[in-house]
């Protein structure tokens, strides 16, 4: 076989493995997409992958109490002390309709560390109701979904724990 052979079958199983990507990623359903979206969102906050967090936050963010600076600048605070954290959810509801969605879920978190990380844990273990993740599909793209809100009704922050 020469070179020129090669690099065409190798181009070629490479446009079969983008399109069938391309079909099962763009197919998927809005439910299936902002799923995947949410699991990359814990996943970003296990790691504290700060970046790909706000990445994902949107500028309009609102839960009633913070925006978006102050909720990205809560979540720094409040999970940075971790030197291992895992985050579990136990998703109880979904509801997608025309690109804005809810995912309600249970969360255990687990994990050791300095600061508020004795608190954040206590506080999660606590908390028996679900949060609700509010998304927002901002583009065409399977990945363009956004957090608008997240809020859980039995959080209790006490006064001057997210301060600096």
């Amino acid at each position: 076989m020469n070179w020129k052979r090669i690099v065409l079958v190798c181009a070629g199983l490479l446009f079969v493995w983008v399109a069938i990507w391309a079909i099962i990623t763009f197919s998927a359903s809005e439910e299936t997409q902002m799923l995947k979206q949410q699991q990359r969102f814990i996943t970003a906050l296990e790691q504290r992958k700060w970046s790909r967090v706000d990445s994902m936050v949107c500028n309009d963010y609102d839960d009633g109490g913070l925006d978006a600076g102050g909720v990205k600048a809560a979540m720094r605070q409040a999970l940075g002390g971790f030197f291992a954290l895992s985050i579990t959810p136990e998703i109880t509801k979904v509801q997608v309709v025309h690109g804005l969605g809810v995912v309600q879920t249970r969360l255990k978190v687990e994990g050791n560390g300095a600061g508020l990380s004795a608190m954040v844990v206590a506080e999660a273990r606590r908390i028996k109701k679900p949060w609700f993740f509010h998304w927002h599909k901002r583009g065409f793209w399977p990945w363009s979904w956004e957090l608008v809100q997240i809020h859980n009704d039995e959080l209790v922050v006490p006064p001057g724990a997210l301060e600096q």
